[in-house]
């Protein structure tokens, strides 16, 4: 099977082209100017098509050197959906998303019958969840990943019911100068709600939460074994498979 990424000539020749009927839609925008801010709109996709499917394919030799032949992967439909669903949505997304998007066609090139119905949810909720509720939700399920993120710090019982303030710092250690509106913690404190909402946690994962007199917003307690069998079907999914032994 070949892994090498495809040319990108024609490409960055269309990117460009559609980059530059963009710009001369704006009005009064033209001559250098407009060539600048086309050469602008351009460059980044460019520049994220090569890396997404550089880091795939040379991920999937990877794989391939030590799990054998991916040679059947060219008639697999599952795959082929997969590939087609993570470059659509690399396309708009930041580096740390595409990481995942690549762990989870790597995924699905392992599976030996892979659920198309799971797998097509799975790429929806990588494409609508932002990048802190993924890390959120990582860190709720995994042990391990808890501890890396602590440090020196105590670690969380399994069970216990912990401040989605105290994960705030954790996740998000550094706030902006002079930030005492307590803005991280709302932050991630929706995307508990947003979490439970989409069947990654159970719906009794959370406590009451709200203002109090100052109109300072308290955040919600949330257990951390409140993760899902779905939500961890998913943590799984997105997974780097070249990190556990094959």
């Amino acid at each position: 099977m070949e892994l090498r990424p495809p040319a990108q000539s024609d490409r960055r020749q269309g990117l460009s082209k559609a980059a530059e009927m963009v710009v001369s839609a704006i009005p009064g925008v033209g001559g250098p100017l407009g060539i600048v801010l086309a050469d602008v709109l351009a460059r980044p996709y460019n520049r994220r098509m090569e890396e997404w499917l550089t880091d795939l394919a040379v991920a999937l030799r990877e794989l391939e050197e030590r799990v054998g032949d991916f040679e059947h992967l060219a008639n697999n439909e599952a795959f082929v959906d997969a590939v087609a669903a993570g470059t659509r949505i690399a396309e708009r997304s930041r580096r740390e998303k595409r990481e995942l998007l690549r762990n989870a066609v790597l995924n699905t090139a392992l599976a030996v019958d892979p659920d198309e119905d799971r797998q097509h949810v799975f790429f929806d909720l990588i494409d609508r969840l932002p990048p802190v509720a993924l890390r959120l939700l990582k860190f709720l399920a995994d042990p391990q990943y808890r501890e890396d993120m602590t440090g020196s710090e105590p670690s969380f019982s399994q069970s216990e019911l912990v401040p989605v303030a105290d994960i705030a710092h954790r996740l998000s250690p550094i706030q902006p100068q002079g930030d005492d509106s307590g803005d991280v913690e709302v932050l991630l404190d929706k995307q508990c709600e947003r979490l439970r909402d989409e069947g990654l946690l159970d719906v009794g994962a959370l406590s009451e939460a709200g203002y109090n007199g100052d109109h300072r917003y308290f955040a919600h307690h949330v257990r951390l074994d409140a993760v899902t069998r779905f939500g961890r079907s998913f943590v799984a999914f997105i997974e780097d498979p070249r990190d556990h032994d094959a």
